[in-house]
């Protein structure tokens, strides 16, 4: 009996050893991915004139009053080159992302703001706009942006089984924003005005790491910086009442207080899911 115990604790610790030891140093080496898929959910610090505290920013056309936001993103990556240690892949992205904004604040609008706004008052056209005091009350903004991007990102295999990656990428942005901005003073009907669709241009820049579970599945997380409007800035007054532009382009002729071009962006953090298919070890 007692043989047969020793020779269990013997077998036991040689069944131990090989499993580590195969780990350690047979592991599998995964491919080198053809196709990349990645799905995100991540979370958007407003950045440059489009955060704010409170929506007295908005109506004083000096930024959004954004306080935060969300987006999830499905990503498509095709390696085009490699090389020994990483790859070269060209990507296009498909976002949603939603931004909010609240204060504790009134502005007491009333309804929908008149046409001609920002260089007409909000409820007398006849006079110049004057941004409205705040009151009792609370308001809050809501903006959309969709967005789509395309560009291209280095990967880098930081172990020999390729299972850890680390990629950088750029890319071009087209965003469409819309949204609504909500009155309510105390004791009164809430009431809003939109913010009607405005296709803005710009660039973004990715950091993320992900980490394969399997040769075809995999967890990522990283950040990504954004300059929504770069390009396409513009500053309109209201052709219909309710329907107010984002006025994100300096001109003083509809009103001096838009004597400077508003910037509108987001740092964000996210974490998802990656699919690898196809490649050869």
């Amino acid at each position: 009996m007692k043989k047969f115990y020793t020779f269990c604790l013997i077998s036991l610790f040689l069944f131990s050893f090989s499993s580590v030891y195969s780990q350690t140093f047979f592991s599998t080496k995964y491919t080198k991915p053809v196709v990349i898929i990645d799905g995100a959910f991540g979370y958007g610090a407003p950045l440059f004139d489009f955060g704010g505290n409170t929506l007295k920013d908005f109506y004083g056309l000096k930024g959004y009053g954004i306080n935060g936001g969300y987006y999830a993103t499905a990503t498509t990556k095709v390696a085009i080159a490699n090389f020994s240690v990483g790859q070269l892949r060209t990507y296009l992205t498909i976002s949603f992302a939603q931004f909010l904004g609240s204060d504790n604040r009134a502005y007491n609008i009333g309804g929908f703001i008149k046409n001609g706004w920002p260089h007409n008052g909000i409820k007398d056209t006849t006079i110049s706009y004057v941004p409205p005091k705040d009151t009792s009350g609370v308001s809050s903004i809501r903006i959309s942006s969709p967005y789509v991007a395309y560009g291209w990102e280095v990967a880098f295999f930081t172990d020999k089984n390729r299972k850890s990656i680390v990629n950088f990428g750029t890319d071009f942005v087209v965003a469409v924003l819309w949204g609504k901005v909500f009155d309510q003073p105390t004791g009164k009907v809430e009431i809003y005005n939109n913010i009607i669709d405005n296709t803005k241009l710009g660039l973004g820049f990715n950091l993320g790491y992900s980490y394969r579970i399997t040769n075809a599945f995999g967890l990522s997380l990283g950040t990504r910086l954004q300059f929504t409007n770069l390009f396409r800035k513009t500053s309109n007054e209201a052709k219909v009442d309710g329907d107010l532009c984002l006025n994100d382009a300096a001109n003083v002729s509809i009103n001096p207080l838009l004597n400077s071009n508003r910037n509108i962006g987001f740092f964000g953090a996210y974490g998802g899911f990656t699919f690898y298919i196809g490649g050869k070890k």
